[in-house]
């Protein structure tokens, strides 16, 4: 996924190997020492798979680039591990980058001091009896992508780097697992196959119980249609696990043109499309798989996002694929502040990993306008087969009949517009309140009351000069409780697309590549502003939808 952007990291390597040639990392005597204090089982392949769901991904982190702290996360701490232990999660997922800690050839050595953090992180994970696997992540397009054109150069680059890392983590706990490199590109699948296959001969005879240890391999881009395609050659290796990356469709997944919800019929269907050839060729026949990332954006809307990563979650399930969840730092878990920035998400990802059959409410932001008088408000339930068995707010249990009725036929839900009133405080625009639906299975839904008004630009022409172009643009805004939805941007003299260059079907700008919240701020980028090249006009859209304003570009 353009992962809102991901991270490098990098490992060192051991004192004894300070004289030795990286390329002949053998076992030495040292490695029956090594085993003798620590045990090592290994692991089936498929009973592993089938206990690490939940995952968890520490993203953009190890993986930062240059290096840890580099890009929206600070430097992991150990009790991260414990909040996503508490959390329900089962494995971890930890990408490295490790292209800016690697020396020049023909040694490729990796720094020390690199390879010991990577190692106290992973040690961090494998203490709270976590699966965890430990990878070669952005390297993949900063300088294995060079495999077409340099194959002999950057395979014998990345054996020694893969030798190094094997060595030094060879004798870990079995729960350790590699994954050979992260969404390989710049190459063919011939030579992806020979990557693999190398690699992986790489790692087995690297020392340590790495003869035994599992090791992840995927398709170019971890695509899961290059997966199944028949240019994929699976390895011959009893302690194998295949993996592939799920953001489909990429445009609700990410925020882009426009498209903002997902729970179509249509939509549900592709997604089984999209999972049972890999369940038909690969798990059915035995052969277990990981999804090594999957998501979506934090502010995408929380009904379609529940019911997104539900569906998928079950359908792995069916399908005996494990599942470990994406979290960049920014759209999840709140490292920091140590908590879930939507636990309701996270719990259905649990109830779902748990075959728990999880029950839907629609609105889940319930908008009520500030200025108008308030009226009864009708709350769709998808059921699923569960029962609704209350509502509350904070500690009040909710009573039927005074507060809400219920038709249980239609599975609909109608608050009273007294009830409602009342959770309103005057003028107080945003989250005034909120209830807690419960049903007999599965997660809690968990409804914000939301009081707003219209939202206003607090500039309504912004003038763009060519040093303005360099950096973000904010564009001064009143929410006034509402939230963004998306952006629409025109040339005033044509009335066509700004970014018509890149497309023509759409006027909608993309998020994260166009435009941003940051720190409660709209704001432009400058890959969308080097496209306005004459006057313009965005029409900004909120939640609730129907909502929008705009704002003027003009182009002196």
């Amino acid at each position: 996924m353009k992962k809102i952007l991901r991270l490098f990291v990098i490992f060192a390597i051991i004192g004894i190997l300070m004289y030795v040639p990286v390329a002949i990392a053998a076992p030495n005597a040292g490695d029956d020492a090594k085993k003798a204090q620590q045990k090592f089982q290994a692991l089936d392949a498929n009973e592993a798979v089938a206990a690490m769901t939940p995952g968890w991904n520490l993203g953009n982190t190890l993986d930062a680039v240059p290096t840890e702290g580099s890009w929206n996360n600070p430097p992991v701490e150990e009790h991260t591990f414990d909040d996503i232990k508490n959390s329900g999660f089962k494995s971890v997922r930890i990408p490295v980058t490790w292209d800016s800690h690697i020396g020049p050839g023909p040694e490729y050595r990796i720094d020390d001091s690199w390879m010991r953090r990577v190692e106290q992180v992973t040690d961090w994970a494998l203490e709270r009896d976590f699966y965890v696997v430990l990878n070669v992540h952005h390297d993949s397009w900063l300088w294995v992508h060079e495999m077409e054109r340099d194959p002999e150069g950057t395979l014998d680059k990345l054996e020694k780097v893969w030798a190094q890392i094997a060595r030094h983590f060879g004798t870990k706990s079995e729960k350790l697992m590699f994954e050979v490199i992260n969404e390989p590109t710049g190459m063919n699948a011939e030579q992806m196959n020979h990557l693999n296959r190398s690699i992986l001969e790489t790692i087995r005879t690297s020392g340590g119980y790495n003869d035994e240890r599992l090791v992840i391999v995927g398709a170019l881009h971890d695509n899961g249609d290059n997966l199944v395609d028949d240019s994929f050659e699976v390895p011959d290796d009893e302690h194998l696990i295949l993996t592939f990356h799920y953001y489909s469709p990429w445009d609700y997944v990410a925020g882009w043109w426009g498209n903002t919800t997902w729970g179509t019929a249509q939509d549900r269907q592709q997604m089984e499309n999209d999972l049972r050839p890999l369940y038909e060729r690969y798990t059915s026949q035995g052969y277990p798989i990981i999804l090594g990332e999957y998501g979506t954006l934090g502010n995408n809307e929380k009904h379609s996002k529940w019911l997104y990563h539900d569906h998928l979650i079950r359908l792995c399930r069916q399908y005996g694929i494990a599942t470990m969840w994406w979290d960049n730092g920014n759209d999840h878990f709140d490292r920091s502040k140590r908590q879930w920035r939507d636990p309701v998400v996270k719990d259905i990802i649990e109830e779902a990993s748990a075959g728990n059959i999880n029950a839907f409410i629609k609105p889940v932001d319930l908008y009520v306008r500030a200025d108008e008088a308030v009226t009864d408000q009708p709350v769709d339930l998808l059921l699923n087969g569960n029962r609704l068995t209350g509502i509350s707010h904070g500690s009040t249990r909710l009573v039927e009949g005074t507060d809400y009725t219920y038709d249980e036929t239609n599975a609909k839900v109608t608050l009273k517009a007294d009830f409602v009133a009342g959770l309103l405080e005057e003028s107080k625009l945003g989250t005034n309140a909120q209830l807690t639906f419960s049903f007999s299975t599965g997660a809690e839904q968990v409804m914000d009351v939301i009081q707003y008004d219209d939202p206003t630009p607090t500039v309504q022409t912004i003038v763009i000069h060519p040093q303005d172009r360099e950096e973000n643009i904010t564009i001064p805004l009143e929410w006034n409780g509402t939230k963004l939805r998306t952006i629409k941007a025109v040339t005033d003299a044509t009335g066509r697309p700004v970014l018509e260059e890149k497309w023509d079907w759409t006027p909608y700008i993309n998020y994260g590549d166009d435009f941003q919240v940051e720190d409660g701020q709209l704001e432009l980028t400058p890959a969308f502003l080097e496209y306005v090249k004459e006057n313009a006009t965005l029409t900004v859209e909120f939640y609730p939808e129907g909502t929008e304003t705009q704002v003027k570009l003009q182009v002196p």
